[in-house]
């Protein structure tokens, strides 16, 4: 679970880090402002990747680890969907992907335990 995600957002942070706004489903080059920020935030969902393919190994064993990062996309979905909020409905891809950082957390968290308490 943490190698796949880990790696999804590593290769999708690369993408965007790359091509901007470009890299969202229907979306032209935004303005300078926007390039910056998206690029900027780009590099860290690539740290989150790299982070998640870190802990994918122990993540039986190192509970805070996993809970961080759980928390961190939980956030992230938080932020998304104040997107919707602020901005209207978003691409169907993104609706998705917001379903899964809403509800991805607790199941990781769940899991993490299961494998904790097996041991």
């Amino acid at each position: 679970m943490f190698r796949l995600g880990g790696a999804v957002a590593t290769v999708a942070g690369l993408h965007s880090v790359a091509a901007g706004a470009r890299s969202i489903a229907g979306q032209n080059m935004a303005n300078a402002s926007v390039e910056s920020e998206l690029r900027f935030y780009a590099a860290f969902y690539v740290a989150y990747g790299l982070a998640a393919l870190r802990i994918a190994p122990r993540a039986d064993r190192d509970g805070a680890a996993v809970r961080a990062l759980a928390g961190a996309l939980f956030l992230a979905g938080l932020a998304r969907g104040s997107g919707w909020l602020a901005a209207g409905k978003p691409h169907p891809l993104q609706r998705g992907l917001l379903v899964i950082e809403l509800a991805a957390p607790s199941a990781i968290v769940a899991w993490q335990k299961r494998l904790t308490s097996r041991r």
